[in-house]
C-alpha cells in the first residue's frame, strides 16, 4: 500500500473508532462479496436490522477513490416502493469521495422490518491498491432518519493470472488436427 494510502486509513479508522458509539446499533454495512479482485465489481448494503418508522432518509456515503469507480445506487428490500436520487461523487480531500443519496416514499411509513435501506454498486479499479478499504454510511445531519457513523470493509485482492498452455502444446495439437482433416480428404 502507498505510504500516502496507509495514513488516509488510518486516520480514517481513527475518525470511525472515535466516533462509533459504545452502545450496539441495528445497522450494519455488508460488502458482496467482501473482497474482490482489480476490475471486478461489488455492492455495498447499508442494512437497518430494526427499521422504524422511515419515511425518509438523507444518507452520506463516503469512500476512497484510489480504490473504486461509483457505479450506482438502488433502493433496497426494506426501501423497495421509495424513491432514490443519488448525487454525483464530490470530493472531501485527498482520495476521498462522498456521496449523497436520498430516499423517500409518498406511502406508509416502514415499520418494524429488517432489510437493506439502500445497494451500491461499485468497481474496483484495475489499479486500485492491494488491501483493506472502508466504505462509510451515515445520515445527513437534518435527515428525517438517523443513521450512525456504520463503516465496512472491503479487501482489495490481485487477480489469479490464469497459466495459458505451452505454444508447442497447441501448435502440437493443430498438427494432430490438420493430419485427421487431410485423410478425410483423400
Amino acid at each position: 500500500m502507498k505510504p500516502g494510502a496507509t495514513v488516509r486509513a488510518l486516520s480514517l479508522c481513527a475518525l470511525l473508532s472515535a466516533a462509533v458509539p459504545a452502545y450496539p446499533t441495528p445497522f450494519s454495512v455488508v460488502n458482496t462479496p467482501t473482497s474482490g479482485e482489480r476490475g471486478t465489481a461489488f455492492t455495498s448494503v447499508l442494512f437497518d436490522a430494526d427499521v422504524e418508522m422511515l419515511e425518509a432518509a438523507d444518507i452520506l456515503l463516503t469512500f476512497d477513490s484510489d480504490f473504486f469507480d461509483y457505479l450506482g445506487s438502488t433502493v433496497g428490500s426494506a426501501t423497495s416502493g421509495f424513491s432514490l436520487l443519488a448525487g454525483n461523487p464530490l470530493s472531501v480531500g485527498g482520495s476521498l469521495l462522498q456521496l449523497e443519496i436520498s430516499l423517500a416514499t409518498a406511502g406508509a411509513p416502514v415499520e418494524g422490518i429488517a432489510g437493506s435501506l439502500v445497494d451500491v454498486s461499485f468497481l474496483i479499479k484495475p489499479n486500485a491498491p492491494l488491501g483493506d478499504s472502508v466504505l462509510v454510511f451515515q445520515s445527513l445531519p437534518l435527515s428525517d432518519y438517523d443513521i450512525p457513523m456504520t463503516s465496512g470493509t472491503m479487501t482489495v485482492t490481485q487477480a489469479v493470472a490464469v497459466p495459458e498452455p505451452d505454444s508447442s502444446l497447441l501448435v502440437g495439437l493443430a498438427m494432430l488436427a490438420l493430419g485427421g482433416v487431410r485423410r478425410r480428404w483423400r
